[in-house]
């Protein structure tokens, strides 16, 4: 920490935010302090019977997750981490925490950082992957993760005293398992749980493998296992033998229970032990008459119902085979500029609300949500009589939206004014001058249409003052969708230039203002108008002048 005064701890000094971060989390404001498995606190003056009380009290407790790590070096300065988390058993909460870390287990300075004269430092943090918020998961048993980390390697770390761990939190800062790096074997299940039917004599079969071994690991496993608190008409048994000398394997689980057997989730645990004495456990459930059964939405922390109540974060049941209970998607949801449609649930219906039946095969409803982002389009000024057709809505993430506006000029307080060009916020937003684009939406965009009292499209061409008015062939023609429409005018006059459909509607004002006498030349962007014939229109002082131009898109 940087206190107790002189606040100088190299260890905190080297990676403030990380260490920072879990003094935040746990709340410490006082040192020594000592949290074990994130709810036991021992502070400050604690025995050495008091923590190994607290060990021990913790240690006992059977874990419902698997946590796997292994870790490589990448040449000599990058280490990969892998890490496997698999939930075994029901958990209370299933939304948790996944914390990944890199320390050096051994920390010795020449001469002592404190004033208490300590200069050894046991299991160091020193980096938290990929930071010290952790990585949010779902845990509900059978569900399987896989992660993998590649981080550099600082010139400061003893590289043989860096290790990986990781360890799960629930929301309650509860540690509910950790790892470090896998020092002789593991052992995962290819199934959490297994569901069968009551009243009747059933059986379900496991396989428990050996996935992973460390680096000159070569002992043999032998498999034993009970059904905890030894029920009454279930039993476990190895039909192919309980032994793997060769990895990595796996060996067959067979569960049986008898009709008699009542309904409930029965626990069979599964022991590993080596040749020279190293044991591993995993839980693997046999439902009997019951099954785990989780409704969840693929989007995070949105609205569903299960029996009339409402959630927003994946929920676990433990349900009667051939109950019933209705599950319901509330559609649409919307977050500001995001919007979350309902599409359909997991097993297929496309109804929002639906009643299940608990059956031996389903064991998931997930309610299946499309993203959509708003297109905010405005004007600038604003209250133009203008149109954004896609404008003001939401559309599919990843879609391709057409951008237009019209028309180009609008009268607005006595003013004409112009279409100049479009403001774009957001990533993929457009910002050009052109009135029509297309912008995929992979978030939302804001778009502003900059209009000015200032026509853009004209320019003077030249100083020559013509000697007669003269309304020139539009060039090219036919054209898409821009063209260019050149006007002489030798005398300061009030100038329109309007261009009309082949029915003689008005379709675009070009020009509506004084201009003085010279060589003029107007971009007409037509994006906005359909294919046909249009006619262009020249009125300044006593000229009126009309032609022909052809659109072709």
């Amino acid at each position: 920490m940087n206190w107790p005064a002189p606040g100088n701890d190299p260890m905190y000094s080297y990676n403030v935010v990380d260490n920072t971060s879990r003094r935040s989390y746990y709340n410490v404001n006082a040192i020594p302090q000592l949290q074990m498995d994130g709810i036991l606190t021992l502070e400050p003056n604690y025995t050495n019977a008091q923590l190994v009380n607290a060990f021990n009290s913790r240690t006992s407790v059977l874990s419902p997750i698997t946590i796997i790590v292994r870790q490589n070096n990448i040449g000599t300065d990058s280490l990969q981490v892998l890490v496997t988390v698999f939930c075994e058993t029901a958990i209370s909460s299933p939304s948790v925490t996944l914390q990944v870390a890199v320390m050096e287990r051994l920390i010795t300075y020449a001469s002592a950082p404190g004033t208490n004269g300590e200069r050894n430092f046991n299991t160091v943090m020193r980096k938290m992957i990929p930071s010290g918020t952790g990585i949010a998961l779902d845990l509900t048993p059978g569900v399987k993760k896989e992660y993998e980390f590649r981080i550099k390697k600082d010139a400061l770390w003893v590289p043989a005293q860096i290790q990986a761990i990781a360890f799960v939190q629930a929301s309650n800062k509860e540690v509910l398992n950790s790892s470090w790096k896998l020092s002789d074997y593991c052992m995962l299940p290819n199934s959490a749980f297994k569901v069968v039917n009551a009243g009747v004599s059933q059986n379900a079969s496991y396989k428990i493998a050996v996935p992973y071994v460390a680096a000159g690991y070569n002992s043999p496993v032998t498999f034993t296992a009970s059904v905890i608190g030894s029920p009454a008409g279930v039993s476990v048994s190895f039909p192919s033998g309980n032994v793997l000398s060769s990895f990595p394997d796996s060996v067959a689980l067979n569960v049986n229970s008898s009709a008699s057997v009542p309904a409930g989730i029965y626990q069979v645990l599964v022991t590993g032990t080596s040749g020279t004495g190293v044991t591993h456990k995993v839980v693997v459930n046999y439902n009997v008459g019951k099954s785990f059964i989780t409704v969840n939405t693929n989007k995070s922390s949105l609205l569903f119902r299960v029996d009339g109540n409402s959630y927003t974060a994946s929920q676990l049941f433990t349900w009667d085979i051939n109950s019933n209970h209705s599950i319901s998607a509330i559609t649409p949801q919307v977050f500001s500029t995001t919007r979350y449609v309902f599409q359909n649930w997991s097993n297929g219906s496309t109804d929002t609300a639906q009643t299940v039946n608990i059956n031996t095969n389903v064991s998931s409803y997930v309610a299946n949500f499309k993203t959509q982002y708003k297109v905010t389009a405005n004007t600038n000024p604003g209250g133009l009589a203008v149109t954004i057709p896609t404008g003001n809505q939401y559309w599919d993430e990843n879609s391709t939206v057409p951008l237009s506006i019209s028309p180009l000029q609008v009268p607005y307080n006595g003013k004409t004014y112009y279409f100049q060009r479009w403001l774009g916020g957001g990533a993929n937003s457009y910002n050009g001058t052109s009135p029509t684009a297309n912008i995929t939406l992979t978030n939302a965009v804001n778009q502003i249409a900059i209009y000015d009292t200032v026509d853009v499209g004209i320019s003077n061409i030249g100083t020559e003052i013509p000697e007669k008015y003269n309304l020139y062939q539009n060039y090219p023609n036919p054209f898409n969708p821009t063209t260019n429409i050149k006007f002489d005018v030798p005398t300061a006059s009030f100038t329109s230039l309007k261009v009309y459909d082949i029915n003689g509607r008005e379709v675009a004002e070009l020009i509506n203002q004084n201009l003085s006498a010279g060589r003029y030349e107007y971009s007409f962007n037509a994006a906005f108008l359909s294919s046909g014939i249009y006619y262009f229109k020249l009125v300044s002082g006593e000229y009126n002048q009309i032609k022909k131009m052809i659109l072709l898109k």
